[in-house]
Parts: C-alpha cells; sequence; structure tokens
C-alpha cells in the first residue's frame, strides 16, 4: 500500500509540471503571437545577423549606462571605425588650428621640416598660409630630407592596393594629398596631370582592363592610361622627399634643395606655421572616409608634440594617455582602419565616443560626423530629418556603423553596430541596421 500511494504521488507531481510546462509554452507562444518588437528581439532573433557575427552595444551618456549589449565584449575588425579614435586623438592633443611646417630662417635661406600636414597644395584648401608664403617668398628654400621616421604604407595594409586613390603614402611632406589627378580633354589620347610634374610621366595603352583605368609601377612613377579612361581620376604617386623637392619646384617655379638634419646648425630656432582650422579638415576625414588624411594626422600630432614623424608612436602614447581605461583592450595598427591587425569591442568604441562626446557639443558632432540620408550615408538612415549621426567601416566581410543616434524623445544615445564573417552583399545587413535603429529613434 506504501508503495502505490508513493507511485501516486509521483504521477501526481510529475501531471502538474507536464501541466505547468504545457501553460507555460501556450503563454510563450501566445506572447510570441503577439509579435510585439523590443530590441532584443530585433537583434537576437533576426535571421540576417544570425548567419554571421554581430555585436551591438546602446549607451546612455547622460546617465553612463549601458542600455543594452550583444556581444558587446566580442572583437571585430573595425575597418574606418579606427578613424573615431584618430579623431578624439587630434581633438585632445592638437590645436583648433593645425600646425603645417616647422620653418627656420638662417640668413638667407629658409628651412622647412615637414609635420605631416595633409593640407598642402590639396584642392580642398587652395588658399594655406604655407603655401602663400612659399610662394611669395625670395629666400632660398632648404627642406630638411630626413624627417619621416615611419614606413609609407601602414602595418596590416593590403600591398596590392597602393595603386589605388583610398591608399595614397605616408609622408612628412605631403603635397597635393600625394595624389595624381589625370583628366580627359578633347584631345584624342592627351590628358592633363595634375601636379603639372606628371605630365610626361605616363604613356598610353592600349590595354583594356575595367577594373584600372591608369596603373603604376609600383616602385616609380610611371605610369600607363587605359584607352578607356574617359572621366579624372586620381591615383597615389610614389612619395618621397626627392619627389617633394620636384614638386615644389615644378609649382613655385623656384630652386629647392634638400638637406640633412645633421647639417643644420645645433641652435637653430624652429617656429611652427599655422595651417587650416582642424574642423574642416576633421569634417573631411569623416565624412568621406579619407583615409590619406587620417594616417597624416597621426604623424602631425606625434610631430607637433615630439618633433618626430612617427604614428606607431602617437598610437602607442595615445593609447597611455587618451585611453588609460577602456572596457577591453584592443589592437590599434594605423590611423585609418585600412590595417587588418586593428581589432576592437563594440563596447570599447561606445567608451571612445563617449570620450568624443565629452570633448565636443552634439553641434560639433554634427559638423564631423557623417549624417544619416547624407553623403556616405545618403542612402541609409533617412528619416523626416536627421537622426544618425555615426561612421561607417567596411572591410571585405566586415561591416559597422559606430557614433550617435538621436531619439524622438529627445535623447542623445550612442552606439556600436559590428558584423564580421558574412559572405553576401552588406545591403541586408544595413536594412536590419536600419529597422533597428528606426525601433531605438521611435521608443528611446
Amino acid at each position: 500500500m506504501k508503495i502505490r500511494s508513493e507511485f501516486r504521488n509521483t504521477l501526481y507531481i510529475v501531471s502538474c509540471c507536464c501541466l505547468s510546462i504545457l501553460i507555460l509554452s501556450c503563454n510563450s507562444s501566445k506572447k510570441s503571437a503577439g509579435n510585439t518588437p523590443n530590441l532584443p528581439s530585433l537583434l537576437e532573433q533576426s535571421p540576417v545577423f544570425n548567419n554571421h557575427f554581430t555585436g551591438f552595444v546602446l549607451f546612455d551618456p547622460v546617465t553612463q549606462k549601458t542600455l543594452y549589449s550583444m556581444n558587446g565584449d566580442k572583437y571585430f575588425t573595425p575597418a574606418s571605425n579606427t578613424k573615431i579614435l584618430t579623431l578624439y586623438t587630434a581633438l585632445m592633443l592638437l590645436p583648433d588650428t593645425l600646425p603645417s611646417v616647422r620653418m627656420a630662417v638662417f640668413g638667407d635661406s629658409l628651412i622647412i621640416k615637414g609635420m605631416g600636414d595633409p593640407t598642402l597644395f590639396h584642392e580642398l584648401w587652395p588658399d594655406h598660409p604655407v603655401v602663400n608664403f612659399l610662394k611669395q617668398t625670395n629666400k632660398k628654400i632648404y627642406l630638411v630630407k630626413d624627417v619621416l621616421q615611419d614606413d609609407v604604407q601602414g602595418s596590416g595594409w593590403a600591398w596590392d592596393d597602393f595603386q589605388d586613390d583610398y591608399q595614397a603614402e605616408k609622408s612628412a611632406l605631403p603635397l597635393y594629398g600625394n595624389l595624381v589627378k589625370f583628366t580627359p580633354t578633347n584631345t584624342e589620347h592627351f590628358f592633363i596631370a595634375e601636379p603639372s610634374y606628371f605630365q610626361s610621366e605616363w604613356s598610353w595603352t592600349d590595354t583594356k582592363n575595367p577594373d584600372r583605368k591608369i596603373t603604376r609601377n609600383i616602385a616609380s612613377n610611371i605610369f600607363e592610361v587605359n584607352s578607356t579612361f574617359i572621366y579624372p581620376y586620381y591615383i597615389p604617386y610614389k612619395s618621397d622627399m626627392q619627389v617633394s623637392r620636384e614638386l615644389l619646384m615644378d609649382t613655385l617655379k623656384k630652386d629647392v634643395q634638400l638637406i640633412l638634419s645633421a647639417s643644420l646648425p645645433t641652435d637653430i630656432h624652429w617656429d611652427i606655421i599655422k595651417g587650416i582650422p582642424a574642423d574642416t579638415v576633421y569634417a573631411q576625414m569623416m565624412k568621406v572616409s579619407d583615409n590619406f588624411i587620417a594616417e597624416q594626422l597621426l604623424l602631425l600630432t606625434n610631430s607637433y608634440l615630439k618633433d618626430s614623424c612617427n604614428s606607431t608612436q602617437c598610437i602607442r602614447d595615445a593609447k597611455f594617455q587618451l585611453f588609460d581605461a577602456p572596457p577591453d583592450t584592443f589592437q590599434w595598427y594605423d590611423g585609418s582602419g585600412l590595417s587588418r591587425y586593428d581589432l576592437i569591442t563594440p563596447r570599447t568604441l561606445v567608451y571612445i565616443l563617449n570620450k568624443v562626446m565629452s570633448r565636443l557639443t552634439m553641434d560639433g558632432i554634427k559638423k564631423i560626423f557623417p549624417t544619416g540620408g547624407i553623403g556616405t550615408l545618403s542612402k541609409w538612415y533617412q528619416g523626416p530629418s536627421p537622426y544618425i549621426y555615426a561612421k561607417t567601416g567596411s572591410l571585405m566581410n566586415n561591416h559597422s556603423l559606430s557614433g550617435f543616434i538621436h531619439t524622438n524623445k529627445g535623447h542623445d544615445l550612442i552606439f556600436s553596430f559590428m558584423h564580421s564573417n558574412y559572405t553576401r552583399s552588406v545591403n541586408p545587413i544595413r536594412a536590419e541596421m536600419q529597422k533597428t535603429l528606426e525601433f531605438i529613434r521611435d521608443n528611446y
């Protein structure tokens, strides 16, 4: 009897448990059937996000609280989101008007030491104080030859992209953005090269290559123009101080000589000559994702602080001085994000964006960061009024968007959206990101 009674009790308990599970299951099904969206369901149950690796963090800078995190502590390749680190470094360490060159007057000689200023003879800044001064001076011009303490290509860059306009070489005295602009004319087989120094440095080829309209020898400034070339085309030139000297002579129509640092008097006095307002340069770097400007800003920062054109040293010091307590350590190898070695977590990007927000007003952020529906974001994140101010980052199989979102309730929140290891078009991912960010705009 005792055994039978215990059996009945056990059966009763099991039956109750099964009934409870069934009721909970039904309630859960009804909740799903109600299809009430929330942020976790949008992110965690998305078939688009679930077929690759996705990370997302949403942060409130007023309360300093993380509102939501999915894989926020996992590492991703940031690509051009790396420019957010470069921007904050420049904001903190460079003056509001960028330094341009170090200049010394020694008798009848004018000695120029490059600092990495990316704006010299750049088509976006035609009215440059240093350029105007060089045009007017009657003194003999000397360029210090051995200033760059860095490689012309960044660590982890794709070596075979040396001919693409997004991977111009780094240099201590960059001119014309370290690019040659070839423009076709109405005369057959004739093109205008800017700067004009390169006018005689190209030849015609009938080889049809739809991917490259103009090619350059990897070791020299010898260009071949493709017969299919019909629009203005930019291509990096091989940069060194000898080329900078020849470019200056050709442009200024003056003699320019090179000099080694060891040949200069030890008591020579250097003045730092100012150039272009910094915010216009930062906006160009961020809004069009200008890799060249990003790289040169690190060189310029280190040169300004330590009289050494070395981006590796700048990164090391910035990590120690400016990013001393990130949520996660991170790998940072260049200014632009061209490097495949860069690795960072979404929550660390949010930490850095929070620092940017402590340095800039929202008006300043809007002036510098890309805006949804405009420019590089023209096809995405549109709305009745702008609500996204964020930097994209894309390398093959990697896409990120990190920045600021303005909600309909008047809150300015920080977010980082990062993706890796997808193999198809990025557009479905962008569309799903837009749906998520619109939900945040409308509900937070």
